[in-house]
């Protein structure tokens, strides 16, 4: 029986639903806080701290006003805390983020199922157009940085992070979400369309941050390790692997492109031959161990945030109100 489970919800999938089910929980709590904002209630339910989460540009320029001022971002603190954590996950266990925590990833993943269910399997793009398209993520990402680290101050960084448009972000994208337009829906109708047909269409092609943690985690003292002694050269690994990569020909794979999935490693029928080993004493990391390691990475992360007071916002929600009804 317990085989069974097993086969039925690995490790990786295990953290997903968790993951899943805290960012549901988040946004259904944030819905309920707006509602009494707008209904001029008493607040009764608070403000989800871990809604920031979603506003990864509000991070940013959070994180270059904190190295320009020494200033912690007041206003959504928690943003910049989760970016940080991200940051120092990617850098120690790869693109994890990626297939193991992010909802959106998460999503692309299901959407590419959908797909397979539907036409037996996913389609590929061309070798030559699949590497044109995977330079997209990273002109976006470039874009993103100039216009922070570059385009702006230490200063406008600080102005920007106390302005009311930044401080009512999360209610702005709330109220995009529910009032998507006609383009809108268009757009997100077919990435889901392209996602359904190509895996991880957003995420291979489009997706900035995933670019950002790919590049970091080229640092990560883990990676995907062959045995080339034990390799029967069946090939799964490469086929089983959502971003292309040819494991089944490299002794480490170093690709940017690689999520931490561990696809490669669960489809080897040979044991010990596909690993996760770290780059000192070539030790291999046991998929038990990495789950452990990356809850209480985000756990002790969001704990010593709330110790050192760097987790709450500083907005009350009687300036939420005057911000919300000067739209």
């Amino acid at each position: 029986m317990f085989s069974k489970l097993k086969n039925l919800i690995s490790w990786r999938h295990g953290v997903q639903l968790f993951f899943a089910l805290v960012v549901a929980y988040i946004g259904i709590d944030f819905i309920l806080f707006v509602n009494q904002l707008t209904k001029k209630s008493l607040a009764v339910i608070n403000r989800p701290p871990g809604v920031e989460a979603f506003l990864p540009l509000s991070a940013l320029v959070g994180l270059r006003a904190w190295l320009a001022t020494g200033r912690f971002d007041p206003v959504h603190p928690a943003g910049l805390v989760i970016f940080l954590i991200i940051l120092v996950t990617s850098l120690l266990f790869k693109r994890t983020f990626c297939s193991w925590i992010c909802p959106i990833g998460t999503l692309s993943e299901g959407l590419g199922k959908i797909g397979r269910a539907l036409f037996g399997r996913n389609f590929k793009t061309p070798i030559w157009l699949d590497f044109i398209l995977r330079f997209l993520k990273y002109i976006l990402l470039l874009f993103f940085l100039l216009a922070i680290f570059w385009g702006m101050s230490g200063t406008d960084a600080a102005s920007f992070v106390q302005s009311p448009y930044n401080r009512i972000s999360d209610i702005m994208m709330l109220e995009f979400m529910e009032h998507l337009s006609i383009v809108g829906l268009s757009v997100f109708g077919v990435l889901a369309l392209l996602s359904v047909m190509i895996e991880n269409f957003w995420c291979r092609y489009l997706c900035p941050y995933g670019a950002l943690l790919g590049l970091i985690s080229f640092l990560s003292p883990v990676k995907i390790t062959r045995n080339q002694n034990t390799c029967i050269e069946c090939g799964k690994c490469s086929k089983s692997c959502p971003s292309r990569i040819d494991v089944a020909h490299e002794s480490r794979v170093f690709s940017p492109e690689c999520t931490g999935c561990l696809n490669c490693v669960q489809q080897c029928p040979v044991k010990d031959t596909l690993t996760l080993k770290t780059s000192w004493g070539k030790k291999t990391l046991a998929i038990p161990l990495l789950t452990i390691a990356i809850l209480c990475l985000w756990f002790l992360g969001i704990v010593v945030a709330k110790l050192t007071g760097h987790w709450g916002s500083d907005m009350t929600v009687e300036t939420y109100r005057q911000l919300l009804f000067m739209l």
